[in-house]
């Protein structure tokens, strides 16, 4: 862990290492630092899956484990995104179950967010 006490926090949204592990030393530990969640986060993570690193119950794992933590802030700017995709993809249950569809529509979605931004800093 670091000084500041908040590395297992940001292993875990970044998904550094194994997810069991990651999961488990979040929750051992207690994180006095807030962890900001933004779209590369979520887009990362939903790579593994399209990429066949992680498998969608692992996203689902991942995404329970990140939307419930309380240290983990949502990116102020984009927090209907990211909280609508932590929301689905964390409660396949009540939305729809986490396939690689579903994952290849949020990756369109999230990367369109982005590029969104990007072009209007460029014409600003």
């Amino acid at each position: 862990m670091d000084a500041n006490g908040s590395r297992p926090l940001e292993d875990l949204v970044q998904w550094n290492g194994e997810l069991s592990g990651l999961i488990r030393d979040t929750r051992q530990g207690e994180s006095p630092l807030a962890v900001i969640f933004h779209r590369g986060h979520a887009v990362a993570a939903t790579e593994r899956v399209t990429t066949g690193l992680a498998s969608p119950g692992q996203l689902v794992d991942w995404a329970q484990a990140v939307h419930f933590e309380d240290q983990v802030h949502v990116e102020e700017e984009h927090q209907d995104l990211l909280t609508q995709f932590l929301v689905e993809i964390s409660s396949p249950e009540l939305f729809e179950p986490v396939t690689h569809a579903v994952c290849r529509r949020w990756l369109r979605i999230l990367r369109t967010s982005m590029a969104s931004d990007a072009e209007r800093s460029t014409t600003s």
